[in-house]
């Protein structure tokens, strides 16, 4: 049974980079055009099986039957001039039982702009003069930094829920920055929810927290920030399935050898160091420069990997780690991984859970076992 249509738009038109958020949202919308028109009949535009010309024919073609119809026109960048046109015409007077989804990938400009496909058929222009008739929405890849911001603003469309600031934290700490992992983790935690309810701390804990199997860098990164709690955590997390030891010391000797030579590079350098510990101001960009000049220093980053300086660099503060080391204790460590490393594979160690929360210990404590072994 449909309900009504009328307040539902005909035609939304898409524009951008971001495929992921595209996609949700198309699905999204697709559902709520279905669930309130009833069954509808769905035509894809597929230039290899038809004309364009044909294609728009069957739009403005009412049919016998009353259907609702859904079209879709995917890539429309890719098409001709004369094509655009009539698309144009078209949109002036879309028939009351047709939907249509169009789809404007990137450009490279502005997508709105009128040099554009999409301002070519005049599409922010339509979404802000008929907004019950017309949808336009750009969607843009986020940056690393921003995909907290991508989320906040997305999972409205994706479920019909809101996230909160801490649930967007920790859910972009536990399942990463890629955009589509995150699709996939806010509609696993929508179904665990009841309709309605906002996306908190405590639902992602629950849902995802649950689920997900922890990194060896996690580990490493816990230990430098000196974390019992979530050292143990990890640990926890790490051998609830057959986990390498060998690969768990491989991360760790990485990460402090890292902060060993950002300290290096911090005294040879002392105003990128101090705009990454909060002590040296800097704008945006300078912040991010001198964030990939540590990253190259210390082995982490290499030349054109400059988009990666968000989530290996400065989101896990491992510049300000290392200014709570010395040198010594950095050696110190660096020196008991390699023993322990030896141990294992020579068999005087078995690498269990138990030797491994003991090493863990080790390295919490390393200040203060410095300083004894000093005195």
């Amino acid at each position: 049974m449909s309900g009504d249509t009328t307040m539902i738009p005909h035609v939304y038109i898409y524009s951008g980079s971001d495929i992921v958020g595209k996609e949700a949202v198309r699905q999204t919308t697709l559902g709520t055009v279905e669930s309130t028109a009833g069954p509808c009949v769905k035509e894809l535009f597929d230039s290899t099986a038809e004309s364009f010309p044909d294609f728009l024919q069957k739009i403005i073609t009412p049919t016998l039957f009353g259907d609702t119809r859904i079209f879709t026109i995917n890539h429309a960048e890719k098409l001709a001039a004369n094509d655009l046109d009539s698309l144009n015409r078209i949109l002036d007077d879309i028939p009351d039982d047709v939907y249509l989804f169009i789809d404007f990938a990137e450009t490279g400009k502005r997508s709105a702009a009128k040099s554009t496909p999409a301002g070519k058929i005049k599409a922010k222009k339509r979404a802000a003069d008929s907004p019950e008739r017309f949808v336009y929405r750009e969607f843009q890849s986020p940056p690393e930094y921003k995909v907290g911001q991508w989320l906040s603003e997305n999972v409205p469309g994706l479920c019909g829920r809101t996230i909160d600031p801490d649930a967007v934290e920790l859910l972009t700490d536990l399942a990463g920055r890629d955009t589509a992992t995150l699709v996939s983790e806010i509609r696993k935690i929508d179904i665990h929810l009841d309709d309605g309810v906002p996306i908190d701390r405590q639902a992602v804990e629950t849902v995802v927290g649950a689920s997900r199997q922890m990194t060896a860098f996690e580990l490493a990164a816990a230990c430098a920030s000196r974390q019992p709690v979530r050292v143990m955590e990890v640990i926890d997390s790490l051998f609830s399935t057959a986990c390498s030891v060998p690969m768990i010391i491989g991360v760790l000797y990485r990460h402090y050898a890292a902060l060993l030579r950002i300290r290096y590079y911090g005294r040879a350098n002392p105003r990128d160091a101090k705009m990454l510990t909060g002590k040296g101001g800097g704008n945006f960009q300078a912040k991010n420069e001198a964030a990939f000049r540590i990253g190259c220093a210390a082995g982490l980053l290499h030349e054109g990997e400059q988009r990666k300086v968000y989530p290996v660099i400065i989101a896990p503060g491992i510049v300000p780690q290392a200014q709570q080391f010395t040198d010594e204790e950095l050696w110190r460590i660096m020196g008991w991984l390699l023993d322990f490393d030896v141990a294992i594979k020579t068999g005087r160690s078995t690498g269990s859970r138990r030797e491994v929360e003991l090493f863990c210990y080790r390295l919490l404590r390393v200040s203060q076992l410095a300083a004894g072994a000093a005195a």
